[in-house]
């Protein structure tokens, strides 16, 4: 029995894998068969037996060690194929894009001679019969029907703010830049520096002068009333 384990586990050009499964499977019928000699009655013939399965045990662990280192070496070589692989895929992803856009190039360049060829019969044909100054003119007045000339300034619309019934903040700004000696435009004169105008207080008290004489000009009515009318269309009717 011990010879037709050994004679299964070494088959002759297996993948790794298979060789591995085979090997293990050999393995347990061996410990299975080497746990039943040792747990019957010890007599003559089971020493050599036992000593024949043992040997295989050996011979199938050596077996095994050299099947793992194997299959290391197979998976080593594995990652190192697909890590070609990926590589080469790039390769043709890049060869691709290069060929697609030589195609582009070709087309537009392709574009472009035809573009030229016209322009250059084009150029021909007017070098062969050109147009006279009598064509060209009525060809102008025939357009100038259909077009106009660009917006004056003065048509434009003028801001009426600035006007009645009252001025524009530009204008307000402007007003009292003007009524305090300041500048006009936004950029100063270069070369001319300005003195800082101080206001004094009595300034003020004098332009605030009159508003204080308005409202000190004014006196008190008790009977004054203020009348607001709302029905003034139903009084009309009466």
């Amino acid at each position: 029995m011990v010879q037709e384990i050994a004679e299964t586990q070494r088959p002759a050009s297996q993948p790794p894998k298979t060789s591995l499964l085979q090997n293990l499977t050999t393995q347990s019928l061996l410990l299975n068969h080497l746990f039943t000699l040792l747990s019957s009655l010890p007599s003559p013939q089971t020493a050599p037996q036992i000593s024949q399965v043992h040997a295989a045990l050996q011979l199938s662990a050596i077996d095994i060690s050299g099947l793992v280192k194997g299959i290391g070496r197979h998976q080593e070589a594995w990652s190192h194929f697909m890590a070609k692989k990926d590589e080469i895929e790039g390769l043709e992803k890049r060869v691709r894009n290069m060929i697609r856009r030589l195609e582009e190039g070709r087309t537009e360049l392709e574009e472009m001679i035809d573009l030229g060829n016209k322009q250059l019969e084009a150029i021909e044909q007017a070098e062969r019969e050109p147009i006279s100054v009598k064509t060209l003119m009525a060809h102008a007045r025939s357009l100038a029907k259909h077009s106009s000339a660009p917006v004056s300034n003065l048509i434009l619309p003028v801001d009426k703010d600035q006007y009645v019934p009252w001025p524009s903040e530009n204008v307000m700004r402007m007003g009292l830049l003007f009524k305090l000696s300041g500048s006009m435009s936004g950029a100063g004169q270069f070369g001319n520096v300005y003195e800082e105008q101080h206001i004094r207080p009595q300034q003020l008290d004098n332009a605030r002068q009159p508003e204080q004489q308005e409202e000190s000009s004014r006196k008190y009515d008790p009977d004054a009333v203020f009348q607001l009318d709302l029905n003034s269309d139903d009084s009309d009717d009466d």
